[in-house]
């Protein structure tokens, strides 16, 4: 069994910011005491576009493997809590508000506690999604982590407006500089935030023949940023994901 970790900070509804900024009484997002993980009552406030696809893409998978769908919600109150306990001084010396994001992101993503789903396919043969376990914890001693795609194969944003003012010299030069500090500006974080669970982190990505092979390729066979957001960024993956069957994926903005 393979266990997916998709974690999702609390949002706070519009309509209560607008009622506190206005004077009027402010309706509570943070899940009630007697709310269990997953509850109908606090699911909204975790809709956020990442739990959707991810969600939306577990479908898609070889479901001859057991895919364990792991849903973690964090309260702003636990958010403050633990990235002022913890997280801050793991992403030390580390800083920026990146940094923070990040590293509180992957911290409770590697602590693997939350809501346990799992895929099925219901009798009239919609997709579904089955809860198995209100508190599960990953028993996973090795985390794997997707750094690295974004970097070798012009995921960001930024790649696409380098290309667009320089070109491809000017994107190739972004790419370049992306790998050559990944090291110092990624790696050690990452590390010391998921061993902090007593995890091993792995990064596929940065694999040394996986990168030996992609920088053995033309920037143009890796990414075409003349194509649309969704398409171009990531391209040589997206082709491998479209060939694995996992069209509706290939297709998404990251």
């Amino acid at each position: 069994p393979i266990d997916l970790i998709n974690v999702a900070f609390e949002q706070i509804p519009k309509s209560s910011i607008s009622k506190a900024k206005h004077g009027g009484k402010k309706a509570s997002a943070t899940p009630s005491a007697d709310a269990a993980p997953g509850d109908a009552r606090t699911t909204s406030t975790y809709d956020v576009p990442d739990r959707k696809t991810a969600l939306s893409g577990i479908h898609e998978l070889d479901q001859r493997r057991l895919w364990r769908f792991i849903e973690v919600n964090v309260t702003k109150a636990e958010l403050e809590q633990w990235r002022t306990d913890r997280v801050c001084h793991l992403v030390a010396p580390c800083s920026s508000i990146l940094d923070d994001s990040i590293g509180s992101a992957i911290w409770f993503a590697a602590r693997g506690r939350g809501r346990l789903l799992r895929p099925v396919i219901t009798a009239d043969g919609h997709q579904d999604m089955v809860e198995i376990c209100h508190d599960y914890v990953s028993p996973a001693k090795v985390v794997l982590v997707g750094m690295g795609a974004d970097e070798q194969l012009a995921g960001y944003s930024r790649h696409r407006q380098k290309f667009l003012h320089h070109g491809w010299q000017g994107l190739l030069n972004e790419v370049f500089m992306d790998i050559s500090r990944i090291s110092h500006r990624n790696l050690g974080r990452d590390d010391r935030v998921i061993s902090d669970h007593g995890r091993e982190a792995r990064f596929p990505f940065l694999d040394e023949s996986v990168m030996t092979f992609l920088n053995s390729l033309a920037i143009q066979d890796k990414a075409d940023l003349r194509l649309d957001r969704g398409l171009g960024e990531k391209l040589l993956l997206r082709n491998v994901a479209r060939s694995l069957g996992l069209s509706k994926a290939s297709g998404l903005p990251k």
